[in-house]
């Protein structure tokens, strides 16, 4: 392990020196503008495209295609890679071949995966090179997703990341991030990458970033979403212990080691520890895992040299596409048993997790790979510097914690009943391909039901929302009447996951949490009653009520109240007021129980 650790620069100088001579054999016309100018530059919007449909008309093997548009007018550009030029998907299956959908640019600061992207596959195109994936595998590459944030091009996006010159931003045009839009699908792009991502049912996702942060001598981090429960067994431990472990090794044996993407004790003192971080469903790899499906995040590091990031980005994809080749019928197995597993009434019988507390008596220390740091005080802003040291590169033994323990589950229900007022959801529930049936009349049901007490809102907007940090409220099962229109969300399905991510007030990222349902959680309740009208009614309340007279000649006990008059009519209108608002604070989706 140490002489693999303590050769990673020689490694990167014998990997340029490779490169360096793959790249002679490249015709001129054929060597992409980052190549051109020795990684100081990334293409533009209109360049990348025109690069990939030089290639498209180099070789059949190669299709463009869109998906979508954005907000600005710009197509949201597919690159479609097949043996035998096919871009149908159930025409791709019937040659049994598996589908890897690479994503780049929904970040477009981060603009590793584009370049990797047109580099990979003019050398399979030009070249020949890595063609035999193709006997089992196609691929579908998105070059550019956040289009309208890449033409946002300028020198200062990111001033600390090493290359290329000039890039786009991080938010779209609308200033959204599509990171954190995937189970709400505000945004037209996300709304049409899930209709892209339905239509191809990929076994594998692969989601280019560059992480900004913590300081090592790593070129890639990533993360697979395995340290909850996200993805169903058998195809949980398909991901750790086949295709992550092989990922890591291949990476290694590639040059670049890697390590998981994952949370600090401190962000530059590695060695008090490193967490391992559950995603929900808001973010890339996660939301693909929910759906019983591999999902890789990479991240390259911002402080290397864009070269290095964009062929660590390249050996990454190559590298995870033979895993798959290798495994090519045992992950189908796996997916479909996920898929059942899911689907099934024995899946619904144990609460599923949802949140995750770290269990810090179970640690495992690992090598990682840093610098020699020192702290000093800084004579620019008085405080504490940390400053590295790129000579003295640096092995810690660093405290990793991978155990994570439920912190908030909850049972799934066997169907939810969506109120045909929020029919509109209806449209989401397609997106994320999630079965539903329509009540053609009305009918009564047993339903449990959520009622909102309380509700603290978020002090400032985030994605154009204002998010509800908690609520509170009260659990009953009640008899109700179901109205003609209402959706029903059966879970006997396999995206069952989905739904509770969607529909539950306490699952990160819900409908709840990103403020659909604020009125119901905060209801108005408005009710413009004289309080003086109370004497006549409060009268009336006593006289035909025997269970208020009895509270009320409790509460008559106490001196303050009854020496109060606007507490005693407060009483009665308080009442009254429930009486007429009953239902206001009722959460709008209902749970049917088995």
């Amino acid at each position: 392990m140490k002489r693999i650790l303590l050769s990673i620069a020689m490694t990167m100088v014998l990997l340029t020196a490779a490169y360096g001579a793959e790249k002679k054999r490249i015709p001129q016309e054929w060597l992409t503008l980052a190549e051109q100018t020795d990684f100081r530059k990334t293409p533009r919007y209109e360049g990348t495209m025109d690069f990939f449909s030089r290639l498209a008309d180099q070789s059949k093997m190669v299709t463009m295609g869109s998906f979508g548009v954005s907000p600005q007018g710009r197509d949201l550009r597919i690159v479609v890679v097949d043996k035998d030029g096919l871009t149908e998907p159930a025409q791709i299956r019937a040659k049994g071949r598996l589908v890897i959908l690479v994503q780049c640019c929904i970040h477009s600061g981060e603009p590793d995966g584009k370049d990797a992207t047109m580099i990979w596959l003019r050398d399979l195109v030009i070249t020949g090179k890595d063609r035999e994936l193709l006997d089992d595998i196609s691929f579908v590459i998105i070059p550019i997703f956040n289009v309208d944030g890449h033409e946002d091009f300028r020198a200062t996006n990111r001033i600390n990341q090493n290359g290329p010159d000039e890039l786009g931003t991080r938010n779209t045009a609308q200033l959204k991030n599509l990171n954190r839009d995937y189970l709400k699908a505000d945004t037209p792009e996300l709304k049409a990458w899930l209709r892209l991502y339905n239509r191809w049912d990929p076994e594998l996702f692969i989601d280019c970033h560059v992480t900004n942060g913590a300081d090592f001598q790593y070129v890639m981090t990533y993360d697979i979403e395995n340290h909850g429960k996200a993805i169903s067994e058998p195809l949980h431990s398909f991901s750790t212990d086949v295709f992550e472990k092989e990922f890591n090794q291949r990476m290694t044996a590639a040059g670049f080691p890697m390590f998981p993407y994952c949370e600090y004790e401190r962000t530059y003192a590695p060695e008090l520890g490193a967490t391992l971080d559950v995603f929900d469903p808001r973010y890339s790899q996660s939301y693909v895992a929910y759906r019983n499906r591999l999902g890789v995040l990479l991240e390259t590091h911002i402080y290397k040299p864009y070269r290095s990031r964009v062929m660590a980005t390249l050996e990454s994809i190559r590298n995870c596409a033979y895993i798959l080749k290798d495994h090519k019928a045992e992950l189908r197995q796996k997916i479909s048993a996920a898929d059942k597993a899911t689907a099934s009434a024995e899946f619904r019988k144990t609460p599923f997790p949802v949140k995750y507390e770290v269990d810090k008596s179970d640690v495992t220390y690992v090598d990682y790979l840093g610098w020699q740091r020192d702290t000093v005080v800084s004579d620019l802003s008085g405080g504490q510097w940390v400053k590295h040291n790129y000579d003295r590169p640096m092995t810690y033994n660093v405290p990793l914690f991978k155990s994570l323990r439920p912190s908030v589950s909850i049972r799934m229900p066997k169907a939810y009943v969506i109120l045909p007022q929020y029919s509109y959801l209806a449209e989401l529930l397609d997106l994320h391909a999630l079965e539903y049936s329509v009540l053609k009349e009305e009918m009564e049901m047993e339903v449990e039901t959520y009622r909102y007490t309380g509700g603290t809102f978020s002090t400032r907007q985030s994605e154009g929302r204002v998010p509800v940090v908690s609520t509170t409220y009260t659990t009953q099962t009640e008899t109700l009447l179901c109205p003609k229109g209402s959706i029903i969300v059966d879970m006997a399905q396999p995206n069952a996951k989905l739904a509770l991510y969607l529909f539950e007030p306490d699952a990160p990222g819900s409908l709840t949490y990103w403020g659909f349902f604020n009125v119901h959680v905060q209801a108005d309740n408005e009710y413009w009653v004289n309080p003086a009208y109370m004497e006549f009614k409060g009268r009336e309340m006593l006289q035909e009520n025997a269970a208020i007279r009895a509270e009320f000649e409790q509460k008559m006990k106490d001196p303050a109240f009854a020496g109060s008059p606007d507490a005693i009519l407060g009483y009665f209108y308080e009442i009254c007021r429930k009486q007429s608002h009953q239902d206001n604070e009722l959460h709008p989706v209902w749970r049917v129980m088995d």
